[in-house]
């Protein structure tokens, strides 16, 4: 079994946020996600067959659920400003008013864009920016 030691570091305030969701989504605890995220970023695959194993499951889950709503790596369900604007007003209220998390999070929810895409953080600008959006988005944060 191998060591391991104690590191410390800081992570910036706007960061925070999103970091404890993805910790939460993955199911695991701080450490295993951090981890798991060096060992990704270093291209030095965990030495755990089995975890290797669920990795390659996940990533084969994920493709055939983009396979089947359509083309991989747009979500599958079609646009929906209703739940959008729900996930919108939501990750706002948390004070992550972040357009690469808020699109992540629409993405992870599986809605596309209009345009049937997959949001990222200019697409959901330019979705902001339209006319009214802004007030349709107070109006549901309340």
């Amino acid at each position: 079994m191998s060591k391991s030691m104690s590191v410390t570091f800081r992570v910036p305030a706007e960061l925070v946020g999103a970091f404890n969701y993805a910790v939460n989504e993955s199911g695991t605890d701080k450490t295993t996600w951090l981890v798991e995220a060096v060992r990704q970023k270093l291209n030095q695959p965990d030495s755990n067959p089995d975890s290797r194993l669920l990795a390659l499951v996940e990533r084969m889950e994920t493709a055939a659920a983009a396979l089947v709503g359509g083309k991989q790596g747009i979500p599958p369900r079609p646009y929906n400003e209703a739940a959008v604007l729900k996930i919108v007003a939501d990750t706002i209220r948390e004070g992550l008013d972040n357009g690469r998390i808020i699109a992540e999070r629409l993405n992870d929810a599986g809605y596309q864009t209009k345009m049937g895409k997959a949001w990222d953080k200019d697409i959901y600008s330019a979705w902001k920016r339209q006319a009214g959006t802004a007030e349709k988005i107070a109006g549901v944060i309340g």
